[in-house]
C-alpha cells in the first residue's frame, strides 16, 4: 500500500513503535517465558562501543516484530547488556514504556551513530495513557540500556558510538 503523504507514514511508524503493547500474546503477557527466551536467544547480537570504549553487547531489533516488543515483559536488563533499534531510513521513532518491566536508558542516534538525544532512567508505564519518549528529530537507530548506565559511561549528546553489526552466518 502507498501511503499518501510523509505525516502518514510517520504516523504508521510512530505506530509501529509504540504499538508494542498491543503486540504481545497473551501467554508471554502471563509470564510463560520459554517461547520468549528462545526467540530472545535467536535474536542476532551487536557490540557497541561507548566513546571511552565500554562494551555493551546488544540484540539487533531490525523488524516490525522486534521494534514491537524490545524490552517488554523482562524481569531485567543485566550491566552489559542492550537492545540496539535499527530503522531502515532516518525518521521520528518515539518510544514508550508499555508493558516495560524495569528502568531503561534510552539513547537516540543519527545514521553517523552520533547521540542526539538520552532520556536516562526511563520509567515503566504503571497506567493508561503512557507517554512516549525520544526527540522530535529524525534518528536512525536507538539503544535501550539498563537504566544508569548512560551517566556511569558519561555519555551526552554529540558522542559517537561504534555498532559492530556481524553478517549473516557469523
Amino acid at each position: 500500500m502507498i501511503l499518501g503523504s510523509a505525516a502518514t507514514i510517520a504516523v504508521a511508524v510512530l505506530g509501529v513503535v509504540t504499538g508494542a503493547c498491543l503486540s504481545g500474546s497473551g501467554r508471554e503477557a502471563r509470564g510463560s517465558s520459554a517461547p520468549a527466551a528462545a526467540k530472545e536467544r535467536e535474536a542476532r547480537r551487536a557490540e557497541v562501543r561507548f566513546p571511552n570504549d565500554h562494551l555493551v553487547v546488544a540484540e539487533i531489533a531490525d523488524t516490525p516484530e522486534r521494534w514491537q516488543k524490545g524490552y517488554m515483559f523482562r524481569s531485567e536488563v543485566r550491566e552489559g547488556e542492550g537492545m540496539v533499534f535499527l530503522f531502515p531510513q532516518p525518521d521520528i521513532h518515539l518510544f514508550w514504556m508499555k508493558n516495560t518491566l524495569v528502568p531503561l536508558d534510552i539513547i537516540w542516534m543519527d545514521d553517523t551513530r552520533t547521540i542526539i538525544h538520552i532520556e536516562a532512567n526511563t520509567p515503566p508505564c504503571k497506567a493508561d495513557p503512557c507517554p512516549s519518549f525520544g526527540p522530535m528529530r529524525k534518528t536512525s537507530a536507538v539503544l535501550e540500556v539498563r537504566a544508569g548506565t548512560a551517566a556511569a559511561q558519561g555519555l551526552k549528546s554529540g558522542d559517537r558510538l561504534r555498532i559492530t553489526i556481524p553478517q549473516s552466518g557469523d
